[in-house]
């Protein structure tokens, strides 16, 4: 039986980096982009491009809230 899992953040959601337990570069604090993926084999961590750049990131699930359109 497969169980699939219901992501907080689907894809194309508009989101804000936030502080977490996680280190990160300061600078990405409050930055905003879109989630352009979600892994199955790496559960709660999301690919995100944000805005002005043209790669992905990988952020944990802590480190995201969903910004309204």
């Amino acid at each position: 039986m497969t169980v699939m899992r219901a992501f907080l953040h689907p894809t194309g959601s508009r989101i804000r980096i936030r502080a977490a337990n996680f280190p990160q570069d300061p600078s990405l604090l409050g930055r905003e982009g879109v989630v352009v993926k979600t892994s199955e084999s790496r559960t709660g961590y999301y690919a995100v491009v944000l805005d002005g750049e043209d790669r992905f990131r990988s952020f944990a699930e802590a480190e995201l809230e969903r910004v309204e359109p």
